[in-house]
Protein backbone atom coordinates (compact mmCIF):
# COMPACT_ATOMS: atom_id res chain seq x y z
CA UNK A 1 0.00 0.00 0.00
CA UNK A 2 2.85 2.38 0.86
CA UNK A 3 4.50 1.62 -2.49
CA UNK A 4 1.28 2.45 -4.32
CA UNK A 5 0.97 5.75 -2.43
CA UNK A 6 4.56 6.63 -3.31
CA UNK A 7 4.06 5.78 -6.97
CA UNK A 8 0.88 7.82 -7.11
CA UNK A 9 2.62 10.68 -5.37
CA UNK A 10 5.50 10.67 -7.83
CA UNK A 11 3.14 10.40 -10.77
CA UNK A 12 1.14 13.33 -9.42
CA UNK A 13 4.33 15.35 -9.00
CA UNK A 14 5.38 14.73 -12.58
CA UNK A 15 1.91 15.50 -13.95
CA UNK A 16 1.71 18.68 -11.88
CA UNK A 17 5.10 19.76 -13.14
CA UNK A 18 3.95 19.11 -16.69
CA UNK A 19 0.93 21.33 -16.08
CA UNK A 20 3.18 24.06 -14.71
CA UNK A 21 5.29 23.99 -17.84
CA UNK A 22 2.34 24.14 -20.20
CA UNK A 23 3.83 23.17 -23.58
CA UNK A 24 5.30 19.91 -22.29
CA UNK A 25 3.00 16.94 -22.04
CA UNK A 26 3.08 14.33 -19.29
CA UNK A 27 4.56 11.89 -21.82
CA UNK A 28 7.46 14.27 -22.45
CA UNK A 29 8.46 14.55 -18.82
CA UNK A 30 11.57 12.59 -18.02
CA UNK A 31 12.37 11.52 -21.58
CA UNK A 32 15.41 13.76 -21.44
CA UNK A 33 17.26 15.49 -18.65
CA UNK A 34 16.41 18.77 -20.39
CA UNK A 35 12.71 18.29 -19.60
CA UNK A 36 13.44 17.77 -15.93
CA UNK A 37 15.76 20.76 -15.98
CA UNK A 38 12.97 22.86 -17.51
CA UNK A 39 10.62 21.81 -14.72
CA UNK A 40 13.26 22.73 -12.17
CA UNK A 41 13.82 26.14 -13.77
CA UNK A 42 10.08 26.83 -13.75
CA UNK A 43 9.84 25.93 -10.06
CA UNK A 44 12.97 27.92 -9.09
CA UNK A 45 11.16 31.25 -9.03
CA UNK A 46 13.99 33.21 -7.38
CA UNK A 47 16.54 31.71 -9.81
CA UNK A 48 19.07 30.86 -7.11
CA UNK A 49 19.70 27.38 -8.51
CA UNK A 50 18.01 25.63 -5.58
CA UNK A 51 14.42 24.73 -4.82
CA UNK A 52 13.31 25.93 -1.44
CA UNK A 53 10.53 24.04 0.26
CA UNK A 54 8.10 26.84 -0.60
CA UNK A 55 9.07 26.68 -4.28
CA UNK A 56 8.70 22.90 -4.29
CA UNK A 57 5.31 23.06 -2.55
CA UNK A 58 3.89 25.33 -5.27
CA UNK A 59 3.28 22.11 -7.17
CA UNK A 60 0.44 21.41 -4.71
CA UNK A 61 -1.56 24.30 -6.17
CA UNK A 62 -2.31 22.12 -9.20
CA UNK A 63 -4.05 19.41 -7.17
CA UNK A 64 -7.71 19.18 -6.28
CA UNK A 65 -6.90 18.49 -2.62
CA UNK A 66 -4.20 21.11 -2.17
CA UNK A 67 -3.83 20.56 1.57
CA UNK A 68 -3.23 16.84 1.21
CA UNK A 69 -0.82 17.42 -1.66
CA UNK A 70 1.12 20.00 0.40
CA UNK A 71 1.49 17.51 3.26
CA UNK A 72 2.69 14.70 0.98
CA UNK A 73 5.01 16.96 -1.00
CA UNK A 74 6.34 18.46 2.23
CA UNK A 75 7.26 15.02 3.56
CA UNK A 76 8.94 14.17 0.27
CA UNK A 77 10.91 17.41 0.29
CA UNK A 78 12.05 16.88 3.89
CA UNK A 79 13.43 13.47 2.92
CA UNK A 80 15.20 14.89 -0.13
CA UNK A 81 16.68 17.87 1.70
CA UNK A 82 17.36 16.91 5.32
CA UNK A 83 20.07 19.61 5.60
CA UNK A 84 17.62 22.34 4.50
CA UNK A 85 19.99 23.77 1.91
CA UNK A 86 17.48 23.59 -0.95
CA UNK A 87 17.32 21.03 -3.73
CA UNK A 88 19.82 21.37 -6.52
CA UNK A 89 18.79 20.62 -10.08
CA UNK A 90 20.84 17.41 -9.93
CA UNK A 91 19.05 16.27 -6.76
CA UNK A 92 15.68 17.02 -8.32
CA UNK A 93 16.61 15.20 -11.55
CA UNK A 94 17.90 12.13 -9.67
CA UNK A 95 14.69 12.06 -7.62
CA UNK A 96 12.40 12.20 -10.66
CA UNK A 97 14.46 9.69 -12.65
CA UNK A 98 14.78 7.24 -9.75
CA UNK A 99 11.06 7.23 -9.14
CA UNK A 100 10.28 6.99 -12.81
CA UNK A 101 12.58 3.95 -13.00
CA UNK A 102 10.87 2.38 -9.97
CA UNK A 103 7.50 2.90 -11.65
CA UNK A 104 8.82 1.29 -14.84
CA UNK A 105 10.07 -1.71 -12.82
CA UNK A 106 6.60 -2.38 -11.40
CA UNK A 107 4.09 -3.43 -14.05
CA UNK A 108 0.52 -2.22 -13.67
Amino acid sequence: MLLIKRMLGIFALVVAAAVLLGPLTAGDIGKKGKDIDAIFQKLDTNKDGRLSKDEFLKIAERFRDKDKARVQLGRTYDKLDPDRKGLSCDQFRMFVEAHRNKKDDHPK
